[in-house]
């Protein structure tokens, strides 16, 4: 399933004093399979672009095609487009209202108009994907539960619309460590499995975790755009534009300034340590001359 902005224009308020463009003529193809960052500083556009993926919002301009169908075209079936894309929320557990964990997770499939034994199944699927599989979990009020607990059901509302593109903005967001990393490495294991990603993250080293490509918005627009070795190597550029580099490009320049033959296109841990390895048997080798 392909999702296309066509020269997406968004302004808020328009013709009032409080006018505000928060997008300009965007175009951006998200490609079936692909995990996809967006970043970008606060204010860039980041989240008024993701709420036209799932056409929460109308551009004032231009056009939001899901497999080559605009979605505000007259007679666009929106249920199509709500399937097909789950969008979740920065601090998606704010949403949750009913009074156990199951019934909360049913909210939407029950508005597709499915079967109790349908509905069923898919919140016992959904709950499964996100850990939450315990019976006396599914009975329990949401609110009885950990921050990081909250989070997994709030995202297992949406996986229970089976959509094949998720949505997250800033989905680790004040989580402690551990249920930060808990939450990364359940969206890692839903790309796995087929999901489509894109995920909004000031992070920058959980972009260069896990993005196969990279949006960067200045100013309501796409500044750059790429595979995360691509994008990371203008450290200068993101710099200028209020955004960080990860760790590992860091220590990097710090390497090479003292005179260390550390590449320059490093930008995960797992490569960093495999290239610190080899300059420290090269080192030893080396010495031994």
């Amino acid at each position: 399933m392909q999702i296309i902005l066509d020269h997406v224009t968004h302004t808020y308020q328009p013709g009032s004093p409080f006018q505000a463009t928060a997008i300009r003529d965007v175009s951006l193809e998200i490609r079936p399979g692909e995990f996809l960052a967006l970043i970008g500083h606060t204010g860039s556009g980041k989240s008024t672009l993701a709420q036209h993926i799932n056409g929460l919002l109308k551009p004032t301009e231009g056009r939001v095609l899901l497999d080559g169908q605009d979605i505000h075209e007259k007679g666009f079936n929106k249920k199509e487009v709500r399937r097909a894309v789950g969008l979740v929320f920065q601090y998606p557990e704010h949403q949750l209202f009913e009074e156990s964990v199951e019934k909360d997770v049913a909210f939407g499939p029950k508005n597709l108009g499915l079967s109790e034994a349908e509905i069923k199944e898919r919140v016992r699927e959904a709950l499964e994907k996100v850990g939450l599989s315990d019976q006396s979990i599914a009975e329990k009020s949401p609110f009885e539960l950990s921050g990081g607990q909250m989070r997994r059901v709030a995202v297992a509302g949406v996986l229970a619309m089976r959509p094949e593109i998720l949505v997250l903005d800033e989905p680790a967001a004040g989580l402690d460590p551990q249920s930060r990393e808990d939450m990364l490495q359940l969206i890692s294991e839903l790309h796995r499995q087929g999901n489509t990603v894109v995920m909004i993250s000031h992070s920058m080293d959980d972009v260069a975790r896990f993005a196969t490509r990279a949006v960067v918005m200045e100013k309501g627009g796409i500044a750059m755009e790429g595979a995360p070795e691509e994008i990371f190597r203008h450290a200068e550029r993101l710099e200028k534009m209020g955004l960080d580099v990860p760790s590992v490009c860091k220590l990097g320049m710090l390497l090479r300034e003292k005179g260390l033959a550390f590449p320059p296109d490093i930008f995960r841990e797992d490569q960093a340590y495999d290239a610190l390895t080899a300059l420290w048997k090269g080192g030893k080798a080396h010495g031994a001359e």
